[in-house]
């Protein structure tokens, strides 16, 4: 139950209650102010009644000597000199007044009464009953459908600022118009803090990746000197050191670039239709030349598959994991090819269990038990993989190792395909 229908019914509760109590109170003083009505009404009949006895010996106005059915609080009373009225209770219900009268010295009083029939089922109360039920009902309905509209404003700028909180979550924009709300309570407040968050957030993150990017083109052309000129130096162990390393810093250059690029959101995919199975054999046929990737094994489980997809991303995505296996996992590496899936595993100690959870994140190396490195070829995938529309996701293989599944969107029409690979975590680019 949303908010809007929990204050609903919270008001609404509350007013039920209040009507409730209400029409007990009601209830309960009509009540008695009839029956004191009806005393007074007795009282008056039988003074009345007593005046024309003593000045007649008469009974009028249905008065009655000695009446036997007289109940004996009031005959004990009526005994000690006394007058009074009593309700009587029972199946015939009536309200009587009593008083003494006659007898001379020594001589017991006689009893002068009067009464009448007083039902509990009243029609005058019972219509009181009845008014009462029916504007409770409609004030608790009235409150409900007030407290339902007052929520509905409140509930709105609650959603906006959980809507804006989720875009900033996704790494996009907020709307700032949503969020500036105006008003003095505490949904405004909130909405304005959102606000404000979300504009210092997307502050750091335009800073940091500019700042990434004049980095690595700031180091991109010292870097390329650096290489040439490893070339002149005189002594082949010394050439061969320098040029490892200014290798491994243009790598890393060039992967800051392309991290950059991917921050930005100004990658986009060419999409052609591929036979996924053949583009894959051709990726790591490469990779085994180019890269020195070896004990990789090619697996089609089911029909060949044509997709709309990206070649150059694909390859991009395939080789930083083959990478990634062949440095910090074990041999032998399975690359299984499942209709629109590319499932990568390797025999080694697995993914940590906080890569799974939230994902590849840069300069961020795995466990120490998976080698040493950057951080940055699993973040280039993963961003890689959100550019092609689809999915990269980590976890552990059955029997042990890592294994990352590359999930490719559906060709237009095709019903998507189940998870056969279990619980992993999905990532996208960070």
């Amino acid at each position: 139950m949303g908010i809007r229908g929990r204050i609903a019914l919270a008001i609404s509760c509350v007013a039920a209650l209040a009507v409730v109590v209400l029409g007990f109170a009601v209830h309960h003083i009509a009540d008695a102010e009839r029956e004191r009505s009806a005393r007074s009404y007795q009282d008056d009949r039988l003074s009345s009644a007593l005046q024309i006895y003593e000045r007649d010996g008469t009974l009028a106005l249905g008065a009655q000597l000695d009446d036997a059915t007289l109940p004996d609080p009031l005959r004990a009373a009526v005994f000690d000199g006394k007058s009074g009225t009593y309700r009587s209770q029972g199946e015939d219900p009536r309200v009587w007044a009593a008083t003494g009268v006659g007898g001379g010295t020594g001589a017991q009083p006689r009893t002068l009464s009067v009464s009448a029939a007083f039902p509990d089922n009243d029609p005058a109360q019972e219509a009181l009953d009845r008014a009462l039920v029916i504007a409770g009902i409609g004030t608790v309905v009235l409150m409900a459908g007030v407290s339902w509209f007052v929520s509905q404003r409140l509930s709105r700028r609650l959603r906006h600022s959980a809507a804006a909180a989720r875009r900033i979550a996704a790494g996009e924009p907020p709307d700032a118009e949503a969020l500036a709300a105006s008003g003095r309570d505490e949904v405004a407040e909130l909405g304005r803090s959102v606000h404000h968050m979300a504009t210092s957030l997307a502050a750091r993150v335009e800073a940091e990746r500019k700042f990434t990017a004049d980095v690595a083109h700031e180091l991109r052309t010292p870097v390329a000197g650096l290489v040439a000129a490893a070339e002149l130096l005189p002594h082949e162990r010394a050439v061969e050191l320098v040029r490892d390393r200014a290798q491994t810093m243009r790598s890393l250059v060039e992967d800051l670039l392309e991290v950059s690029r991917l921050d930005a959101g100004v990658e986009s995919a060419q999409l052609d239709a591929v036979d996924l199975p053949s583009l894959v054999r051709g990726i790591v046929g490469r990779a085994e030349r180019v890269r020195g990737i070896t004990d990789v094994t090619i697996v089609v489980a089911g029909p060949a598959r044509v997709v709309e997809t990206d070649r150059r991303r694909v390859e991009r995505v395939l080789v930083n994991l083959l990478a990634n296996a062949a440095k910090h996992g074990r041999p032998p590496v399975e690359v299984r090819v499942e209709g629109t899936r590319i499932v990568v595993r390797d025999h080694g100690p697995g993914y940590p269990p906080e890569l799974c959870a939230e994902g590849p994140r840069r300069f961020r190396t795995a466990a120490p038990e998976r080698g040493t490195g950057h951080g940055l070829g699993l973040t280039i995938a993963a961003g890689q993989a959100e550019v092609l529309g689809g999915r990269l996701l980590f976890g552990a293989a059955d029997g042990g190792g890592a294994e990352a599944v590359l999930e490719l969107p559906e060709p237009a029409g095709a019903d998507a395909a189940a998870d056969p690979v279990g619980q992993r975590g999905a990532v996208t680019a960070s």
